[in-house]
C-alpha cells in the first residue's frame, strides 16, 4: 500500500492527477507495443496484431513466450550482462537503415 501512496504523491507533485496519469501510462504502453511490433517480435513468434492474447487459447502460449523473452531482458539488465548504450546504437543503426518509426527517430543529417 505504501508504494501506491508514494506513486500517487509523486504523480500529484508532477501535476499528473489520477486521470492524467492513466492517460500518460496508456500512451507509454501503446508506444512500447509499437516498438515491440517495429522490432519484429510479433512476427518472430507468430502473433498477429489485433489478436486477443487473453481470450484466444491458441495465442496464450505465444504471449507467454514473449513475456518470457522480456523477463530475460529484465534479468540481463539487473545483472549488468547487457549495455543500454549498445542497444541504443543497434536501434539507431536499425532506424538509419530506413526502418524509421517516427520522424523524431530519424537521423539528424536527414533533417533540414
Amino acid at each position: 500500500m505504501k508504494a501506491k501512496q508514494k506513486l500517487y504523491q509523486m504523480n500529484n507533485r508532477s501535476g499528473l492527477a489520477a486521470n492524467g496519469f492513466r492517460k500518460a501510462r496508456t500512451r507509454t504502453l501503446i508506444q512500447l507495443g509499437g516498438l515491440i511490433e517495429k522490432a519484429g517480435l510479433l512476427d518472430a513468434i507468430g502473433l498477429i496484431p489485433g489478436s486477443d492474447l487473453q481470450k484466444d487459447p491458441l495465442k496464450q502460449p505465444l504471449a507467454l513466450s514473449l513475456l518470457g523473452a522480456l523477463l530475460e531482458i529484465k534479468q540481463d539488465l539487473q545483472t549488468d550482462q547487457v549495455s543500454l548504450e549498445m542497444w541504443k546504437l543497434k536501434a539507431q543503426e536499425f532506424l538509419n537503415e530506413g526502418n524509421k518509426i517516427l520522424g523524431d527517430f530519424s537521423r539528424e543529417d536527414e533533417k533540414g
